[in-house]
């Protein structure tokens, strides 16, 4: 089963490598506006595929209608690569990685082509870089993937939301869709302390090692819930309404807001109550 699932995985990909290719051709040879747009689809369509060959179950909760808007940053808890390819199989995304990926042989010239934005988290001095990049991106109307927390855990608590990243969105004015990723089962079996770590990845974990042990799953259920979404222009562009915005987007994906944070739309006061478990719910 591993191996024909990595066969079929390898033979997507690559001629979803060679897709990407042709499309930037033909929108640089028609002159077609939005290529981002275009592209984060076509991400999307990739992913989907992935998300079958692996035999992921994915049940949305929330606003379904905002699968198919565009222009918004999402942002979600992170315990795996997996994330990437649940959240990328339901909206049209472009991803964010961190710099050192641009520079792998064949996958840094993949992520290029489809548009992934790379990101220093520890030089602060080219989150202007960053900004132009995501503002370019997300007006030509293609979403944008963030993990806030900066890595993935075990699920058990929610790291703090950096606030770096979020610069991007708070300056250019865009609206935030705050999503929660919750695993529901493993082969059947309820996503405990137990098994978890059979997709979750975290830490030191070796990717090769897990990815392979990964492959050799029958399936996984995952539940995403769409929460209520953050509009930026309702933040001060300095350092406490970027770390007043980071509060509100890390209470929205643990689904903590009160009736008033709905009508505001600005996420509320934060509160002081413990993160819950993320492992199921």
């Amino acid at each position: 089963m591993r191996l024909l699932k990595l066969a079929a995985f390898l033979s997507l990909w690559a001629v979803f490598f060679a897709l990407v290719g042709i499309v930037h051709l033909w929108i640089s040879i028609l002159g077609l506006p939005n290529r981002w747009k275009i592209i984060s689809r076509l991400n999307r369509n990739y992913t989907l595929l992935l998300r079958l060959i692996l035999n992921i179950k994915v049940t949305i909760a929330g606003d379904e209608g905002q699968l198919e808007r565009g222009g918004y940053v999402i942002i979600a808890n992170h315990v795996s690569y997996v994330d990437g390819i649940v959240l990328g199989s339901i909206f049209p995304i472009i991803f964010v990685s961190k710099r050192e990926v641009k520079k792998w042989p064949v996958v840094g010239q993949w992520n290029v082509l489809c548009g992934t934005i790379f990101i220093n988290r520890q030089k602060k001095n080219e989150v202007g870089n960053l900004i132009r990049e995501m503002t370019g991106k997300l007006r030509q109307e293609a979403n944008i993937l963030l993990f806030p927390e900066g890595t993935s855990t075990n699920g058990e608590k929610m790291l703090p939301f950096q606030t770096v990243p979020l610069a991007a969105p708070l300056r250019s004015r865009s609206i935030i869709l705050p999503v929660t990723v919750t695993y529901k089962t493993i082969d059947d079996q309820p996503v405990s302390a137990a098994n978890r770590d059979s997709v979750y990845w975290y830490g030191d974990m070796d990717f090769v090692t897990h990815f392979w042990k990964f492959l050799g799953l029958r399936g996984i259920e995952v539940l995403v819930t769409i929460q209520p979404k953050i509009e930026c222009f309702r933040y001060a562009d300095n350092s406490a309404g970027r770390k007043k915005l980071a509060e509100d987007c890390y209470n929205r994906v643990l689904g903590r807001f009160t009736d008033r944070d709905l009508l505001l739309d600005d996420g509320g006061d934060s509160t002081d109550e413990p993160s819950p478990p993320l492992l199921s719910s």
